[in-house]
Formats: C-alpha cells, sequence, structure tokens
C-alpha cells in the first residue's frame, strides 16, 4: 500500500516564495515535495486543445493559474510535461457534458469546449492558464482538475493541437477556501447559481484525499477581488509513474 502511494503523490504548495530564488531551492525550502495522495479524475474529462485562455469568453471574476511541474524526488523542474486543466463554468455546467452537468445523466455528449486546456511547461516545469474562478454544482466543493502527462507530443487532429501518447504520472484537484468561495458567491454570474453549494467539509472526496493540503492561495490583483485573482501552485510528481485513476466521481 504504501509503494502504491508513493507513485501516485501530489504537492500544492504557494510559489510566491519562489520570486528571486530557483525554483528547485525554493521548493526544498516550502516543502513542494510533500506527497499528498492524487486525487479523482470526474466523469467530466475530455481531451483539450493546447491555449492558455481557456474561457472562450464565459463570464466570470479572472481567475490567472500558475501551475510548476516538479519531480517530487529531485524538487526539479519538469520541463515538456502536457498539462491538463477542466473545471465548471460559474453556474457548475461542464462543457462536452452540458447535460450530464445539468443533473440529465442520459443526455449526450456535445462538442463545447469552455475551460478546458492544455499547455505544455517550459524549462521551469511552468505553465499559465487563464481561466475565471469556478463555480460549483451538487455535492462537490468548488474545485478545478488536474491531469500531468510524461512523454506526451503534440498532435494537430482537425486542425486543433491536442496531447497524444506518453504515459500520466498524475490525475487531481485543487481546491478554494471557502470564506472566499461565499464573497464569489455574492456577485454575478455567481449569484444566479441557485444550487446549494457544498463546503469543503461537507465533501468526501476533499475530506479523504486531504483537501485541505491541496487549497489553492489566491492573491488579488486589485483592491477587489472582481478585478481578478491570480494562484501559484506546484505539483510534485513521480514522472515515471502510471497510477491507477480513482473511482470515477464529479
Amino acid at each position: 500500500m504504501l509503494l502504491k502511494l508513493i507513485f501516485v503523490l501530489i504537492a500544492v504548495v504557494h510559489t510566491g516564495l519562489c520570486e528571486h530564488e530557483s525554483v528547485k531551492r525554493c521548493a526544498r525550502a516550502v516543502g513542494a515535495c510533500h506527497l499528498t495522495p492524487q486525487g479523482t479524475e470526474g466523469p467530466y474529462y475530455w481531451k483539450s486543445t493546447v491555449r492558455r485562455n481557456i474561457t472562450e469568453g464565459k463570464p466570470g471574476t479572472p481567475l490567472r493559474l500558475l501551475i510548476t511541474v516538479l519531480d517530487w524526488r529531485t524538487c526539479s523542474p519538469v520541463p515538456n510535461a502536457v498539462v491538463d486543466v477542466w473545471q465548471c463554468d460559474a453556474l457548475g455546467i461542464y462543457s462536452h457534458f452540458i447535460g450530464a452537468s445539468m443533473g440529465y445523466f442520459e443526455a449526450k455528449s456535445d462538442n463545447t469546449t469552455f475551460f478546458r486546456g492544455t499547455l505544455v511547461s517550459d524549462l521551469e516545469g511552468r505553465v499559465v492558464f487563464d481561466t475565471i474562478y469556478p463555480g460549483w454544482y451538487r455535492g462537490r466543493a468548488t474545485h478545478i482538475h488536474i491531469k500531468v502527462h510524461i512523454g506526451a507530443n503534440l498532435t494537430n487532429i482537425d486542425g486543433e493541437m491536442y496531447a497524444t501518447g506518453g504515459h500520466v504520472s498524475h490525475t487531481g484537484q485543487f481546491y478554494f477556501d471557502d470564506n472566499l468561495t461565499d464573497k464569489v458567491a455574492t456577485v454575478a454570474p455567481y449569484m444566479t447559481n441557485n444550487i446549494r453549494r457544498t463546503r469543503n467539509n461537507e465533501d468526501g472526496i476533499y475530506t479523504s484525499e486531504d483537501g485541505a493540503s491541496m487549497i489553492a492561495p489566491i492573491q488579488f490583483l486589485t483592491n477587489e477581488f472582481t478585478g481578478g485573482m491570480k494562484t501559484e501552485v506546484t505539483v510534485a510528481i513521480d514522472p515515471t509513474a502510471t497510477p491507477e485513476l480513482l473511482d470515477n466521481i464529479p
């Protein structure tokens, strides 16, 4: 069991402290290589095209998402990792699964692609996505999904670039502070989401997968959160790992 956990671990930390240090040295200093189990993929994963801005113009409070991928064995950056992110919109809807995420479980998939994206990490192991603060849906705390591919290639499929080949070394989720989400819920378009929000400690996935260690630290870009936010998280993986997916829960 211990060996299995070792191969499926991830850590999320605030990397703002790394501004004036090397990623490797700072990662060791702030504990980026402390490991926690990988998370659930959920039923709404779908291939993502390569792009930084994943909003497709849909409304919400802007969020800049900076992710650094590290090799947990050495705390060294992992370049050329293919990083997928996906999330629901402000009203709790996932693209490609609009009907299902609205509760119509027999609904067919669709061709929408909002709030899905893929990027390749640079020499410092970093990718940057422009998105919005995610909304929420029944039974789940507010979260964003992430998947890290190693050894993948970018392939042109019908005019769009997608990752193919390689293997997945991490699948997980990270979360947001409930007090901040309370504030976000008071502004448009989030205020029109009438679904009762599940708080972090009410979410079985959050509690069983040590979600408290996966809270994304937030910085406001202006004096008010409505002016935009950013978060910097570090994902520490074993690039050689090919962990089994956990149970498929949204």
